[in-house]
């Protein structure tokens, strides 16, 4: 590790206040940043200097959501809705391909890509989450890996009911690492009965652990859940208990007005995925109103297998596009908001905010660098709203995580990717061809 000291361009410090200015120096010394946004002054001693002209330098960017290694099922059996893909595609070909080697080859694969784009930080919820914690650390991200619980049998517990004793051994297996945060991921209330929730949000009460669940993505679950319990799925999470501060509730699309103010009541936290949401036509959820209320929401992906990429570029744009349409109101959902959701805001749903999503002194120096020399992005009046309508991951020049230099100039530095690609088409043949369906991506 060496220390690293950023200078010229421009610079996002505190996206709460949506300004970019002018940047003279920033100095890394270690994992933190020592000074962030001082006057230029002779550098003496020895530095990783980083000249920053023509670029915006801003916090890297937070996925609150996302299925890593599913990057390996990306482009299977798209264009179907939710539950079909589900039952016929997804869950198969996870109890037949979805062991620890796939977990971790898909977990690197998704991490060298969301390296690529800004993102530092991600919360992830699967299967074999200890070897995705060992993916992440190669990689040199930081990440949540919640592991999955669910009632029915899943490819790392056979048993069905048997989910506390795959826990603990994930809680003991899991890497202990400083870029690595452990949690948990009950999957939905429509494959986790009250009971299980309740014994999982003991576990990560007494563990200091969050807990994740997806929540209200289709009317069709919200359907299942109202007539099985009687109440809608939000309600259902506050009557059982669950719904609190420390449970982050991914989608939140089908809420009404009283299940939105349960969730601002509750202090939990939410996150939006746009895309997959219209991908699957989910729906499409009025975050807006929530922030009004004073959720704290962040983005998301989701997985690659249902987006289908891992650009937050994207999610930004969308949202914010999103937010517009169903409000009729062009002002809803700002690029300064989405941008904010994105960075401190997805810190605050991880309950990261004293460590990363602002440049401050002190804050780990988890940093993206973005060219704005290009045509797409000139000229440029206002870069947060180059960030949220115009750029692209592509446009990611160097990342920071941690004070290491991830990627530089565009490339990966902590691992081979034409090595990795490799060793996941040679794996994806398999899938394919269990599938019966081809494989264009074995072809060199």
């Amino acid at each position: 590790m060496s220390d690293i000291i950023l200078v010229n361009g421009l610079i996002l410090a505190d996206p709460a206040n949506g300004q970019a200015v002018p940047h003279g120096m920033t100095v890394i010394s270690r994992d933190r940043l020592v000074q962030a946004n001082v006057s230029k002054e002779e550098i003496q001693g020895k530095y990783t200097v980083i000249d920053c002209s023509d670029c915006l330098i801003m916090p890297g960017l937070i996925n609150c959501h996302t299925h890593a290694a599913m990057s390996l099922f990306r482009g299977l059996a798209d264009d179907l809705p939710l539950g079909t893909w589900l039952t016929d595609y997804i869950f198969p070909s996870e109890t037949r391909h979805a062991g620890p080697e796939f977990v971790y080859l898909g977990t690197k694969l998704s991490a060298v890509e969301m390296a690529l784009g800004g993102i530092t930080t991600f919360a992830d919820g699967y299967f074999h989450m200890e070897e995705a914690a060992r993916a992440v650390i190669d990689v040199g991200l930081r990440a949540v890996v919640a592991q999955g619980i669910l009632d029915v049998a899943t490819r790392d517990c056979l048993v069905p009911g048997a989910w506390k004793s795959r826990i603990e051994e994930f809680l003991s297996a899991c890497p202990k690492n400083s870029l690595i945060s452990p949690a948990l991921f009950c999957h939905s209330a429509y494959l986790c009965g009250p009971d299980t929730f309740v014994a999982a949000q003991k576990i990560c009460s007494e563990q200091g652990l969050l807990l994740f669940t997806h929540a209200s993505e289709t009317e069709g679950e919200v359907d299942e859940i109202s007539e099985k319990y009687g109440a809608r799925p939000f309600e259902h999470l506050s009557n059982i208990g669950i719904l609190r501060k420390g449970l982050v509730a991914v989608h939140a699309i089908h809420l009404t007005d009283t299940e939105k103010q349960l969730l601002a009541k509750s202090g939990a936290a939410a996150v939006h995925c746009p895309e997959a949401n219209m991908k699957l036509a989910s729906g499409a959820a009025r975050v807006q109103d929530l922030l009004n209320l004073g959720v704290v929401v962040g983005l998301g992906t989701d997985g690659p297998a249902s987006n289908n990429n891992l650009d937050l570029f994207e999610e930004m744009r969308s949202a914010s596009l999103m937010g517009k349409l169903i409000s009729g109101n062009p002002e809803s959902m700002a690029a300064r908001t989405v941008v904010n959701m994105a960075t401190i805001g997805g810190a605050k749903v991880l309950g990261m905010e004293d460590k990363i999503g602002s440049l401050h002194s002190g804050k780990k120096a988890d940093v993206a660098i973005v060219a704005l020399d290009r045509p797409h992005l000139t000229p440029v009046y206002d870069p947060i709203s180059h960030l949220v309508y115009s750029a692209k991951a592509s446009d990611v020049r160097d990342v920071i995580v941690n004070g290491e230099i991830i990627v530089r100039q565009g490339r990966i530095m902590t691992v081979d990717e034409a090595e990795l690609r490799a060793q996941v088409r040679a794996m994806a043949a398999d899938i394919a061809k269990d599938l019966s369906i081809g494989n264009h991506g074995a072809v060199n």
